[in-house]
């Protein structure tokens, strides 16, 4: 029996993607575009383990097969999943070889899915180990330790089934209101820069892609809001907003994920100019791009329609959907004349191409055995950029280090005993007694005799300030205070 030519690992990649292209069907094609599922909705608890769910194999069915699956091992708040459904890393390496193995043989062509996961700083999954955010990062001033910590998170990633890692790292502060801040290195382009090809790089020694976020300009919104419009010139955007961008592509990025903003009056993802003429034309970039959640359906507010904005964000350059309802109906699109079939198979090309590359049809199951020998202990390395990452800006009086005098300590602050603050956005749930708080850490320090109190004296958000009297009572009957202040 004569093997595919796509089936032939020692066939070059661009001859097996030609092949299976020429045997794909129009609604095959346009399932290996689409990331529609919440990662988290394949799954459901079954005795001791997990099983696939009916929604799964609809949503495979609906295609004959699955381009990505975002977010299977996610676990926080905003998922809804926690240690009592979700998936730690035994698990999820089992539930990842279960969805493989449905998808490689239960379709026709039996393709492989891109299993996609949030690794802003660490894998955001349970069990998964927590760095320092990337604000942090940058302050450590140390590329090469913040390569060893992605390498060594990355593995983690990797060892439960995983081929893509979701990074913010294109993003600058460039207004202290927005509040994903916490989310990009610096405010300095030629930093964030150098942090992103450390990203890249890291990542690649544990054998897994980066689709780095967000393309472009995101950090620069109007007012500071998220998914608002941008007012950036383009000599600004090329100066400042895309040096991170361009080393992430030179250093070997797979894909960009693009942004919600809009420049110069359209959403990056339906922004030709952005998408095709700069990042593919000029840049050479060969990678996906990959919309942000809900950004296509979003698009209906210029289109009108949900198959015309599909189709236009398609022609701009965007290659495979998040949680989108719109490029489902690429095939509608095509038959309507909006998008033409070679225009859809150019985008299905770089989508194949990525799976051959990472080598799914040939080994798709997650990597049997230990995690990748040789890489980095990505709990050992965050220790190191939290430390390396604190940054006294003034030093008065000579307060510190705190003398063994010190007899009253006041920990004040909302985030003051609040490990869940502490470590983050995009992180998972901790398990009881994971973490400790600046309060607990004050607390374990100081020599007996020494009192240490504690007061919030406000919250996060609101304007409830009947406990800042209180705190300031305790500030003043103190020799230290310790203000501890952030967002959530």
């Amino acid at each position: 029996m004569t093997v595919p030519r796509y089936r032939d690992p020692a066939a070059p990649v661009p001859d097996r993607v030609r092949d299976l292209l020429g045997r794909m069907t129009l609604a095959e094609k346009v399932g290996q575009l689409n990331q529609r599922m919440y990662g988290w909705d394949a799954y459901e608890r079954a005795g001791d383990g997990h099983r696939l769910t009916e929604a799964f194999r609809s949503e495979v069915a609906a295609f004959d097969g699955m381009g990505a699956l975002y977010g299977l091992q996610r676990a926080d708040a905003w998922s809804g999943v926690g240690f009592a459904d979700g998936l730690d890393a035994a698990d999820g390496a089992r539930t990842a070889a279960a969805v493989q193995r449905y998808l490689v043989d239960r379709t026709r062509l039996g393709i492989p899915a891109l299993l996609v996961e949030e690794m802003p700083h660490g894998h955001q999954a349970l069990d998964g180990t927590v760095l320092p955010v990337n604000l942090a990062v940058g302050a450590t001033w140390d590329p090469d330790l913040y390569a060893d910590a992605v390498a060594g998170a990355a593995a983690e990633l990797r060892a439960r089934g995983a081929h893509i890692a979701l990074v913010s790292a294109l993003d600058l502060v460039r207004d202290p209101r927005w509040g994903r801040s916490e989310e990009c290195f610096a405010e300095d382009p030629y930093l964030a820069a150098r942090m992103t090809e450390a990203l890249v790089e890291g990542a690649h020694r544990a054998g897994v892609a980066v689709v780095l976020k967000h393309f472009a300009g995101q950090g620069a919104t109007i007012g500071g809001r998220n998914s608002a419009a941008t007012e950036l010139g383009v000599r600004e955007l090329h100066e400042v907003h895309l040096a991170a961008a361009r080393a992430g592509v030179a250093a070997g990025a797979a894909g960009v994920m693009a942004a919600y903003n809009e420049f110069d009056g359209l959403p990056c993802v339906a922004n030709r100019y952005l998408l095709t003429d700069l990042l593919r034309a000029e840049w050479g970039f060969e990678g996906v791009v990959m919309a942000d959640g809900t950004a296509v359906d979003r698009l209906v507010r210029l289109t009108g329609d949900p198959v015309a904005a599909g189709a236009l964000a398609l022609d701009a350059g965007c290659d495979l959907s998040l949680w989108d309802d719109s490029f489902t109906r690429l095939g509608e699109a095509v038959e309507r004349g909006l998008v033409s079939e070679p225009a859809l198979d150019t985008a299905v090309a770089r989508v194949l191409t990525l799976k051959f590359r990472l080598g799914l049809f040939e080994e798709p199951l997650p990597p049997a055995g230990p995690k990748a020998v040789g890489l980095p202990d990505p709990a050992e390395l965050g220790e190191r950029i939290a430390r390396a990452s604190v940054t006294l800006f003034s030093h008065e009086g000579g307060v510190l280090p705190l003398s063994r005098a010190v007899r009253r300590i006041a920990v004040l602050g909302p985030n003051a005993d609040s490990l869940a603050q502490q470590i983050g956005d995009y992180t998972a749930p901790q398990r009881p007694g994971a973490g400790v708080t600046v309060l607990e850490g004050v607390r374990a320090a100081v020599r007996p005799g020494t009192e240490v109190v504690h007061g919030r004296g406000c919250g996060l958000v609101g304007d409830d300030v009947s406990d800042v009297p209180a705190a300031v009572a305790l500030a003043a009957g103190s020799d230290v205070a310790v203000l501890v202040l952030g967002g959530s």
